[in-house]
Parts: C-alpha cells; structure tokens; sequence
C-alpha cells in the first residue's frame, strides 16, 4: 500500500512531466521523470508479509469502572529480520480513549522478542473482546508498506462502578427464617446490642437505656442486631429507551451501578439476593448468596445493552414465584411505560415492600441538547406524577440524580 509520502512523490512528480512539456523545460521534466522512477524503483523493494507473533498479557482481566489495567504484548519474530514494523492492538471504542498509548514501532531481528506496554484505563462497564492487533511493515523508504493482522484475541470484564451503602434497612417486616439464624449486622430485635440512637415517640420503653439518661438526660434507645435472612429481589430496566444519552451518561449505566451496590450491600449483610431483567425478553437470576453469586449477578449487569420496549407489567409473572412480603426494588427510568401505574399497583397488591429507584438523566439530556426543553419539561412532570404515584400506593419511592451519591438518598426515602 502507498504511504502519503509515496503519494506526494508521485503526483508531484506526475505534475511536473505533465506540466513541463508546456513551458519548454527540460530540467523540469527530468526532475519529474527521476521522481516518478524513484517511486517505481522502490515500489518492488519487499515488503512481503511476516511471521510476527503476538501474545496480549492483562495485569488483571476482570475489574471496575474507572480502575486501570496493564497491557503487556509480546512480540514474538519468526521469520527474517525486520527493519520497521508498526504494531496498533485493536481496542474497542468503548475502551479507546485518545490517550491511550496502544502504539508501537520496533526493529526485531531473527527469532527476537521485544515487550511492548501501556496503560488501559476503563471508564464504561461491558464484556468486550480486544481485537486482532494490526501489523504494518514498511519499507527502507517509507514510500510503501503491507498491512496484515495477528490472530490474537483476548476477553476483557468490565463490572459497573460499586459505591459503599451502610445503614440502609430495605429489608422485609417477614423474614425467611432459617434454622439457627445468625446476626446480619443490622437494626432489629435479638440480644445482641448493636447501636444506640436518640428516642422518637412510638419507641418501646423498654429499650430506653437509663444510665445513659442518667449522665445526658437525654431519652437514647438501644438497638439490637436483627437475626433473620431476607430475599431481595432487584428488577432492572433495560429497554432501548434506557440507552438515552451518552455511552457513559445513560440510565441503563446509573442503573446498573445502583443494582451493584445495592447487590454487594445486601449479600454483604447475609441476605439472599436475586435479579429481574426485563428490556427486550424477561430474564430472571433466582436468589442466592455467596460470593460466586455476586460475580454471577455482576457479570450480568456488565453485559446488559439497551434493547427492546417491554413494560414493566412482564416482570408480574416472575415475582408471583417470589417469596410474599420480600423487598422488591424496582430500578427504572419510568420514560415512555405505559404499563409502570398498573405494575406497581399490583406489586404493591402483592404485599412486596416496593422499593423503587428512578435514575434521573433528564437535566444532563437537556443541558446537553439531546433533547429539547419542551420534552424536558414533559417528561420530568411524568416522572414527579410516577413517583407521586407511587408513593401513594406505600411505595418508597426514589428520583434520583446520578451526580449524588446513592446511599444517603435512600436513606432519606427509608426513614
């Protein structure tokens, strides 16, 4: 193939023959006729292909939003000495940001092997596929080079960005109970002290610690840690509306987080934890605990894409099968739904304590003119009316700006 500086030499070169005829020069002509004939001459210099040998090497191949890995690529020559080879490893868009340095130039003689690094920065969660790395050999000149490919692919995960939750209680007021129930280290009744917190009306008079009356006069009540296992059921949002936005700044990727947090949260109080995908069909991870169930749930979350336009009304089957009166939280932008108020009607029927999460990426849409200001302001009165809504119906229910932090704003809704 031509580089550009082959390109130029030969269109010059080809003016000046032309051109020189016309002006009676000869010396341009010559000038043009010795181009052309360098380039013609150096066009049959070999540049035929090479056995070149790639092995790409992370540090690590499974890690978070945001967090770094390092690239090593082994270089491997196979065949004759190589005097310029141009090697590009292929990354995906999503992992390609301009800074990244997957670009070397190397002289390898016979069956000599040279180490190549760089840094890879993840800033989107997702399963993704590094692809062939891209070799390019030119020639003494650099008026012509071959371009070829090295089978060499490799797998790299991507879990969505896990923010720390403490103090949540979203549990249920009807626990699975379990022979020998074990504490959880959270708020309930046991007699295991846990905490200790300021009184507020309608609290058992017998809890009231007196010594501590004593010394503050203040009314402080004891807390206990609470000896139950609940099942927590997330249902997530994943139609294609979900995917508004940027690749980064999208509700699909706030929700996934939020269901990641929400997943190492609970499993990390011994709850059992299962997840409700509905988008284009209705997936269901039944509940369980463990750590190896918590890299299942997470691997999950990072392969998810928007896709489809199923309502929320199709997760009611699946939960039917769920245990009665458990937490079921309900990610979901709620945009262009209209089967979310007759859903959460009857979740909330069911008895399930409704938890529901609202990512709001509206501001961020606007402010960024993906959308207009008239369905701004359409949609996010449709999304207070939801949430109004479902309040209504006992629902805690949550909108929530992506920009802050996950945790405290629940709490607000819990207490």
């Amino acid at each position: 193939m031509w580089t550009r500086k082959a390109v130029t030499y030969a269109g010059f070169g080809t003016i000046l023959v032309l051109f020189a005829p016309f002006i009676n020069n000869l010396q341009l002509l010559l000038l043009g006729i010795t181009l052309l004939g360098f380039v013609a001459i150096h066009s049959l210099v070999n540049t035929r292909p090479v056995e070149v040998k790639i092995t790409r090497r992370f540090s690590d191949s499974q890690l978070f939003e945001g967090q770094e890995t390092e690239v090593d690529l082994v270089i491997q020559n196979r065949g004759r000495p190589i005097g310029c080879l141009e090697v590009y490893d292929q990354l995906p868009r999503e992992l390609g940001p301009e800074k990244v340095a997957n670009h070397t130039i190397v002289r390898l003689r016979r069956d000599e092997a040279l180490l190549a690094r760089y840094h890879l920065e993840c800033h989107l969660r997702g399963q993704y596929t590094l692809g062939r790395p891209l070799l390019r050999l030119y020639n003494p000149s650099f008026l012509f080079y071959h371009e070829s490919e090295v089978d060499s692919t490799d797998e790299l995960v991507v879990f969505p960005k896990i923010e720390e939750i403490e103090g949540l209680d979203l549990s249920s007021d009807f626990p699975k109970m379990y022979q020998g129930a074990i504490p959880i280290r959270r708020v309930g009744t046991s007699g295991e002290f846990y905490s200790i917190r300021e009184y507020h009306p309608g609290d058992d008079f017998k809890n009231i610690n007196w010594r501590v009356f004593g010394r503050t006069r203040k009314l402080m009540v004891n807390q206990f840690e609470r000896e139950d296992i609940s099942d927590v059921m997330l249902v997530l949002d994943t139609r294609e509306i979900s995917g508004t936005g940027t690749p980064v700044h999208n509700p699909l990727n706030y929700s996934c987080r939020a269901a990641a947090a929400l997943t190492r949260y609970f499993l990390h109080t011994r709850n059992r934890v299962g997840l409700t995908i509905y988008g284009e069909t209705v997936e269901s991870i039944s509940v369980d605990s463990g750590e190896r169930h918590m890299y299942r749930l997470l691997t999950r979350l990072a392969e998810l894409r928007p896709a489809g336009s199923l309502g929320l009304h199709t997760v009611i089957g699946d939960l039917r099968n769920f245990t009665p009166r458990s937490p079921v939280i309900v990610i979901s932008t709620l945009e262009q739904d209209r089967t979310v108020h007759s859903a959460l009607r009857e979740i909330t029927a069911h008895g399930f304590r409704l938890t529901l999460i609202a990512p709001d990426t509206l501001e961020y849409d606007r402010e960024s003119r993906i959308i207009s200001p008239a369905v701004y302001f359409t949609a996010s009165a449709e999304l207070d009316n939801t949430i109004a809504e479902a309040r209504s119906l006992g629902a805690r229910a949550l909108r929530w700006d992506p920009s802050s932090v996950l945790g405290p704003a629940l709490q607000e809704v819990v207490r």
